[in-house]
């Protein structure tokens, strides 16, 4: 199997299974941003893109069944009929809520590099706009110049027109 990250005119595209396999981004602005990202940034980054995608919702949910499964059933019998995690399987809540826990201020940290890079791309964008109005500014006085040397090609025909005599150039 062959992963594509490559990006094309259509955007990028979407055949890698792997959920922490990014592609280089393509605007400038991002990619210097991207790359100054510190060691920890970067696995923070990876942990929350894996944290949101759906492999981890099957894994969770694979486990959870696994856990019930063996706890009800299997263990039961090594443990001599009692249940290792009995029926409100509150040791299984306590490492789904430690596991939270633990996720949730590394999903935040994401968010907020994902807010810096948001702002980094808005203040390009904005620079890229006063540079645009620039230049439709001087745009605009070009194409007045422009209109007024029309003007006075236009009035100075006319008025070698009006000089000549009326029977139109000479042959």
């Amino acid at each position: 199997m062959t992963v594509n990250t490559s990006s094309t005119v259509a955007g990028p595209s979407r055949s890698t299974w792997f959920p922490w396999a990014h592609p280089q981004h393509g605007h400038p602005a991002l990619q210097a941003a991207h790359d100054d990202r510190s060691y920890r940034e970067r696995v923070a980054d990876h942990i929350a893109s894996f944290g949101g995608s759906w492999p981890l919702i099957f894994i969770f949910l694979g486990m959870i069944l696994i856990w019930m499964v063996v706890s009800t059933f299997l263990l039961r019998r090594v443990l001599g009929h009692r249940p290792f995690d009995p029926y409100p399987y509150i040791a299984r809540n306590l490492v789904l809520s430690g596991f939270a826990g633990v996720r949730a201020p590394i999903i935040v940290m994401s968010q907020n590099r994902a807010a810096a890079r948001d702002e980094i791309l808005a203040t390009h964008h904005c620079d890229e706009t006063h540079e645009t109005d620039e230049l439709l500014g001087s745009n605009t006085q070009l194409t007045q110049q422009v209109h007024d040397l029309t003007q006075k090609m236009h009035q100075m025909t006319e008025q070698i027109a009006g000089q000549m005599p009326s029977g139109g150039p000479a042959n």
